[in-house]
């Protein structure tokens, strides 16, 4: 990177960085999410994945800030319903929690495809990210997604057949 461009990032982030913080605060309510947000929103500038363009930085980032919060509650609401079915299946049929999780990770392992099961793995027992997920096995952000709605449905209809 330039030093020219160097500095035009510093006073960026210097100028921006706290609105950005305030606005991932207000939509996520945690401070080290927050930052973590406005973090990678800027890691991403710096790389040069997000086009910058002179005239509308303010309220691209802000922009940018708050698709980053969407996406991060985005996987919180999916993690939360995974941890529901497991906790509700855990007190419905009076099986420890060990004896739960083994049989989600064998369901997983036997009835979900490869691919599915593969990726469930690394989201909720390596907790990668979708971002993350997604770079390692060279398959969109949207295939990542889909992958884990899917599984999660099965789990879902699975566990509860099994309370009925």
């Amino acid at each position: 990177m330039m030093p020219d461009r160097s500095k035009q990032f510093k006073e960026l982030f210097l100028s921006e960085y706290n609105r950005m913080y305030q606005a991932a605060y207000i939509l996520l309510g945690d401070e080290d999410e927050a930052k973590d947000a406005v973090q990678d929103v800027f890691a991403r500038l710096w790389a040069g994945t997000i086009p910058l363009r002179e005239e509308s930085q303010h309220t691209f980032l802000l922009t940018c800030i708050r698709n980053r919060c969407l996406n991060i509650i985005a996987q919180r609401q999916t993690r939360q319903e995974a941890m529901k079915l497991l906790t509700a299946e855990a007190i419905d049929s009076g099986q420890h929690d060990e004896e739960i999780i083994e049989s989600v990770r064998r369901y997983v392992d036997e009835r979900l495809t490869p691919q599915t099961g593969r990726i469930i793995r690394m989201h909720f027992d390596e907790d990668q990210s979708y971002k993350a997920i997604s770079k390692s096995l060279g398959i969109s952000l949207s295939a990542v997604n889909k992958h884990i709605v899917q599984g999660l449905r099965k789990l879902r209809s699975t566990f509860k057949e099994r309370e009925a």
